[in-house]
C-alpha cells in the first residue's frame, strides 16, 4: 500500500468515525476539537498476545495530545467469555472486545451497532474480505475485522516425493486416487501412514471445523439472517438440485475411516492428526496457519509445504474456512465516542499492517492483501485468507458436543446419517432460538 492510499484510507476513516458519534450522541456537533481524538481511558479484552497488541496500541493508536489511555488485557481463552458475561452482570464491562465468529452471536446483545448512515456497507465491503459480511447486521456493523486464520492443507514433501507426486491435491476427490499411493499398512493390516485424518471426530484437529468448511465450500453459509434480524440455522437446506449437500459431506469424510472402502487412511486407535502429522506419518494435515510455529518447534526437521486446502470439484468460486478476528465496540462503553475511535483506528489498514507482522497472521484488509509477500508460506496464508469464510457459531462447547454426536452415530451405524443430521439439526435449532429469544 504506498502512502498515498493509507492517507486517504485514513480520511475517508475519520469522516466514518465522526459521523458515528454524532449518531450515536457521544460528541456535539458543535465541538470543534478533532472528533477522532480519544479523550478518556478505553480498556480492550481479547485473546491475541499481550506482547504484540499493547505495544501496537501504544505506537499506532495513541497520538500527541491525546489526554487517556489504553489499556489492553489479554484473557485466556477457555475463561474468556464467561468473563465477558460476569463483566457485563457486574457494570464492569471493557469497552472493546476482541472477537471471533464463535463469540458473536453469545455475546450480540452486548454489542454496539456502527450504523450503518455512519459506516455505510459499501465502505466496509470496500475496506475488507467477503468473508467479513457476516459483521454486517441488520441494525448496522456487529464488529470491524482485523486479522484472519484461515484453514491451510500443510502436505509431507518427502510422502509426496517418494511416490513421485509432485503436487498437492487442488480437488477433494483426488484423494481417493491418492490414497492407495499415501496410506501404508503394517504387516497386521495396522495403519503406519496415513494420506489424510478424516473419518473420526476426537483424534481430527478442527473436525467441527473442517466439515463447517466443506459446508462452506458446497455454498451453504451454515448460519443465515432472516429478515426480522433473527439468526437461523441453514445447513439443512436443500441445494439448487433438490439434493442435501450436508449428507453428501458426511458421507465424504466418514469415507476415509471405512475399513471396507478404498480410501480407507483413519481410525479412532490413531493418535491426534497434528501428532500424526509431526510425527512423520501423515502426508495430508488440515490446521489453521497459526499452527505454522507449533509445528516447527514439535519438529524442526519435518519436510513439509503448505498449499490452499482443495476445492469441491465443479465449484467456480474457491473457499476456505477462517476464524476472522474482529473488535467489537462494547454496549456499556462509559467513553463510547473514544472507544469507537479506537476500535476504528485499530481496523485502519496502517494499525492492521503492523499486527499482522506481529501475529504472522494476515489481515482482513482488501488494500493490505492486494500487497503480495514474497515468501510462498505467507503468500498461502494471504491468499488463503481473501477466501477464508466463517459463521457465527452460536456456542462453541454445545456445538462441538453435537458435531461429535452426530459423526459418531454416523460412524457407528447407530443412526443413518440423514437420521444423525436431522437430530444434530433439532439440539442446534434449540440453541440458536434460545439465543435469539435472548435477544
Amino acid at each position: 500500500m504506498n502512502n498515498f492510499q493509507t492517507i486517504l484510507v485514513a480520511i475517508f476513516l475519520a469522516f466514518f468515525v465522526f459521523g458515528v458519534l454524532i449518531f450515536s450522541g457521544a460528541i456535539n456537533i458543535g465541538n470543534k476539537k478533532d472528533p477522532t481524538a480519544i479523550v478518556g481511558n478505553v480498556v480492550i479484552w481479547g485473546t491475541l498476545p499481550d506482547s504484540e497488541v499493547s505495544e501496537l496500541i501504544s505506537k499506532n493508536i495513541l497520538q500527541t495530545g491525546d489526554s487517556s489511555s489504553i489499556k489492553y488485557v489479554q484473557q485466556n481463552k477457555e475463561s474468556y467469555q464467561q468473563n465477558i458475561i460476569e463483566a457485563f452482570a457486574k457494570d464492569k464491562a471493557p469497552d472493546l472486545m476482541i472477537l471471533t465468529p464463535d463469540m458473536i452471536f453469545r455475546n450480540n446483545s452486548f454489542i454496539f451497532k456502527i450504523p450503518y448512515v455512519s459506516y455505510p456497507i459499501k465502505t466496509f465491503r470496500d475496506s475488507f474480505i467477503d468473508g467479513a459480511d457476516i459483521f454486517l447486521g441488520k441494525e448496522g456493523v456487529i464488529a470491524l475485522p482485523l486479522l484472519v486464520d484461515p484453514l491451510v492443507l500443510f502436505y509431507n514433501k518427502n510422502m509426496f516425493l517418494n511416490e513421485s507426486i509432485l503436487y498437492p491435491p487442488t480437488l477433494w476427490n483426488q484423494l481417493f486416487d491418492l490414497n492407495s499411493k499415501l496410506t501404508k499398512f503394517n504387516a497386521d493390516k495396522t495403519i503406519s501412514q496415513s494420506m489424510i485424518a478424516f473419518g473420526n471426530f476426537d483424534n481430527v484437529n478442527h473436525a467441527k471445523d473442517i466439515i463447517s468448511m466443506l459446508l462452506l465450500q458446497s455454498n451453504n453459509p451454515v448460519m443465515t439472517i432472516s429478515n426480522n434480524g433473527k439468526y437461523r440455522l441453514a445447513f439443512e437446506d436443500k441445494a439448487s438440485d433438490g439434493s442435501y449437500p450436508f449428507e453428501q459431506i458426511v458421507n465424504f469424510f466418514l469415507e476415509f475411516s471405512n475399513l471396507s472402502k478404498n480410501s480407507y487412511s483413519w481410525n479412532r486407535s490413531l493418535p491426534n492428526s497434528i501428532d500424526m502429522f509431526t510425527s512423520n506419518k501423515l502426508a495430508l494435515y488440515v490446521g489453521y496457519a497459526s499452527e505454522l510455529f507449533k509445528i516447527q518447534d514439535v519438529n524442526p526437521n519435518l519436510s513439509y509445504n503448505v498449499s490452499i486446502v482443495p476445492q469441491t470439484k465443479g465449484s467456480n468460486v474457491n473457499l476456505t474456512y477462517g476464524q476472522i478476528y474482529s473488535v467489537a465496540v462494547s454496549k456499556k462503553s462509559k467513553n463510547l465516542a473514544s472507544a469507537i475511535s479506537v476500535a476504528t483506528k485499530m481496523s485502519a489498514p496502517t494499525f492492521l499492517k503492523e499486527l499482522s507482522i506481529a501475529t504472522s497472521l494476515p489481515s482482513a484488509s482488501r488494500i493490505l492483501l492486494n500487497d503480495k509477500p514474497e515468501d510462498p508460506t505467507l503468500l498461502t496464508f494471504h491468499n488463503s485468507a481473501m477466501i477464508a469464510r466463517s459463521w457465527f457459531d452460536p456456542d462453541g462447547n454445545a456445538t462441538n458436543s453435537i458435531f461429535r454426536e452426530l459423526i459418531e452415530n454416523s460412524s457407528s451405524n447407530k443412526l443413518s446419517v440423514g437420521d444423525a443430521i436431522k437430530k444434530a439439526y433439532s439440539q442446534l435449532d434449540i440453541i440458536v432460538n434460545n439465543s435469539n429469544s435472548n435477544e
